[in-house]
């Protein structure tokens, strides 16, 4: 019985895999809530931010705490998109808004969130911030590297 169970597991986790498409990652190395410091909460969970896609052709966010197995997912709608150019003080930037119809997967809680994704690109690779704000108005604010590209022109 136990054979078969796994068998099953693993066929289904093989389906929901291939059905999805990691486009970019974004490894949290700070992280707060309403301006207090999670950082550490999130360092030793092994937080980052993923965006994919799906067979559905849309495109969806994870916030992910891999070492906990547990993360906040869902479609993201609405997007817009600004580029800054790079100046004598300023590195090139690209910045992109979402509404983002997530659910907890160790909660079941489900709502909409306003985030905001800024890419800046410097010599030694991309870094981000991205902000969240949930219904209750709480602001999580997350900052790190990126790995990976990422396009949203076609979202």
């Amino acid at each position: 019985m136990k054979i078969i169970f796994t068998l099953l597991l693993s066929l289904v986790l093989t389906l929901i895999s291939a059905q999805q498409k990691t486009l970019a990652k974004f490894t949290i190395t700070d992280a707060s809530i309403n301006n207090s410091d999670i950082t550490e909460t999130y360092l030793d969970a092994g937080g980052y931010i993923v965006f994919y896609t799906k067979d559905d052709g849309n495109l969806y966010m994870a916030n992910v705490m891999s070492k906990r197995n547990t993360q906040s997912f869902g479609r993201l709608y609405s997007s817009e998109h600004a580029s800054l150019k790079e100046s004598y003080d300023k590195y090139k930037a690209d910045i992109f808004y979402f509404n983002w119809r997530y659910i907890n997967d160790y909660d079941s809680k489900k709502g909409t969130a306003k985030v905001r994704l800024v890419k800046i690109y410097k010599p030694q690779g991309v870094i981000f911030s991205c902000t969240v704000i949930p219904e209750d108005l709480d602001v999580l604010e997350y900052k790190g590297y990126m790995n990976g590209t990422l396009d949203f022109s076609e979202y």
